[in-house]
């Protein structure tokens, strides 16, 4: 019984992180087509369910004001929650950001 219900929980867990990483791969596409609405939206989404790679992608959004008003502080606020989940690239980020803040 015990067993059943940590495969269901490892199927669920699973299951939430693809949906977020392909949300962000949605985004990620998008993003590169020029269209930063739906990238937005896609980052958004997947930002929610904590995926670090949405969460430094809505970063880079808002320091560069791509779709988004220009934002340094919404920018160090991805970039912290990407650095947080252990994105390799937002601590770097972050400290750039700050030196220029």
């Amino acid at each position: 019984m015990i067993f059943r219900i940590i495969v269901i929980a490892i199927a669920l867990f699973t299951s939430q992180s693809m949906m977020a990483n392909a949300d962000n791969a949605k985004g990620e596409e998008a993003y590169a087509e020029g269209d930063y609405a739906v990238a937005l939206s896609e980052f958004t989404k997947a930002a929610e369910n904590n995926d670090m790679n949405a969460q430094y992608n809505l970063g880079v959004m808002y320091e560069h004001g791509h779709g988004v008003k220009q934002s340094d502080l919404k920018a160090g606020e991805w970039y912290q929650l990407a650095a947080d989940n252990g994105h390799p690239d937002a601590p770097t980020a972050l400290q750039l950001l700050y030196e220029y803040f």
